[in-house]
């Protein structure tokens, strides 16, 4: 199953999917490859683990290095290498950072390199988690995969569930191939969301997934800067998304 996390900056799509990366690998749904498709990259952070490169930073360094690194050797066999390389590997999943979507000068080639070799990465593993940008841009770019579930998340405000429903719309702009949507709103305080915002959320036309209770238990993670696997298994936010998620693999093992 792939499932890809989108919503505007700050709302808390990075600590939702290391906590879905964690639940999976403590339910023994390994292997799981954690995509971080996030130009501001910080899923590493979240998930605990250190970063060795972005595979944007490779296809840089295959533009900038390409004659004295590959000689004897193709620009598809000297990316798929490096990408191997950029495999971060921790017990139950391994997480890949892309980096920035392009930079100067055309990147034609590399890109469709770059997206076969990911495509093929992606059969080795049971799962894998994505977390997006906001722009859908390596997905839209055909550098990542076709998704199962693309799960938005927005605040617990009017224009955070309203900026859930354009990129919806950006989804089928681009032709992105998603089977599934859904919508998270996430930090609702005491787990309720007021009239007002629980009628935007309707009017999105999004299945509304869950609603995650604003929880101190995260909220002093993410200050101190500690990986998110270590929220108590009875914190509200966890239990929450938990639910969300055995109602969401229940329904793909039915469609399966």
């Amino acid at each position: 199953m792939i499932i890809a996390m989108t919503g505007k900056g700050g709302v808390g799509k990075t600590s939702l999917s290391a906590m879905i990366v964690n639940w999976l690998v403590k339910r023994g749904e390994t292997p799981v490859l954690a995509v971080d498709a996030d130009s501001n990259a910080n899923l590493n952070e979240a998930l605990g683990v250190s970063l060795n490169a972005t595979v944007g930073g490779i296809r840089e360094d295959a533009r900038a290095k390409a004659q004295e690194q590959m000689k004897g050797i193709s620009k598809q066999e000297f990316l798929e290498l490096r990408v191997q390389e950029a495999l971060i590997e921790q017990p139950g999943y391994d997480l890949v950072v892309m980096g920035r979507p392009e930079g100067r000068g055309c990147y034609c080639f590399a890109n469709n390199v770059l997206r076969d070799v990911l495509d093929r990465l992606a059969h080795n593993y049971r799962h894998v988690v994505i977390d997006s940008e906001a722009g859908l841009e390596h997905i839209a770019r055909r550098t990542l995969l076709s998704v199962d579930q693309l799960i938005l998340v927005s605040d617990c405000s009017i224009r955070g569930v309203r900026t859930t429903s354009r990129i919806s719309a950006l989804a089928d702009e681009v032709q992105l191939d998603v089977k599934k949507r859904g919508l998270i709103i996430n930090r609702a305080p005491n787990g309720i969301l007021l009239p007002n915002v629980q009628h935007e959320a309707e009017s999105t036309g999004l299945p509304l997934l869950a609603v995650i209770p604003l929880d101190d238990n995260i909220t002093a993670l993410d200050a101190a800067g500690v990986p998110f696997a270590t929220i108590p298994q009875d914190a509200p936010a966890r239990l929450a998304l938990d639910a969300m998620l055995e109602q969401i693999f229940a329904a793909h093992l039915e469609v399966s």
